[in-house]
């Protein structure tokens, strides 16, 4: 089987990079919408929110309210929540421990935007349980 791939267009990823750098030193967050492709998923917006966690600097919380609200109007289409996107100010762009303690949803994607306010670096991973997260390549597709 070849490996899943995330279709993330050039301005999506500029958005999901630029939200991190509106935030930090807090950390961002939103939902990826898209769809499911033979050979990964394909976003097609992104749908930033803000974040509610007690301490933003070191953790994201979306508000559930939001997600509800994107999947009731993603309801009858052809798209639908395919993951979530947050950053890491000064940190690295994989999941941490309180990303691995949080994610429940099998097949979900988690976008991360890592790094300091002048330079950020954005990663994929797709969490699927039980085998945790795993890499994800991210190709232009515009």
């Amino acid at each position: 089987m070849a490996r899943r791939t995330l279709f993330l267009p050039d301005e999506l990823a500029a958005r999901v990079l630029l939200a991190a750098s509106r935030a930090f030193p807090s950390e961002c967050c939103g939902l990826i919408e898209g769809a499911d492709a033979a050979d990964g998923w394909r976003a097609l917006a992104i749908h930033e929110a803000k974040n509610i966690a007690e301490n933003p600097q070191l953790r994201f919380l979306i508000d559930p309210q939001v997600q509800f609200d994107l999947m009731r109007a993603l309801r009858d289409t052809n798209t639908r929540v395919i993951g979530c996107f947050h950053s890491h100010p000064n940190g690295d762009p994989s999941p941490s421990a309180a990303d691995r303690a949080e994610a429940f949803e099998s097949d979900f994607l988690y976008l991360i935007a890592a790094g300091t306010l002048d330079m950020f670096t954005l990663k994929a991973y797709v969490f699927a349980d039980p085998s945790g997260f795993s890499p994800l390549p991210i190709a232009a597709d515009d």
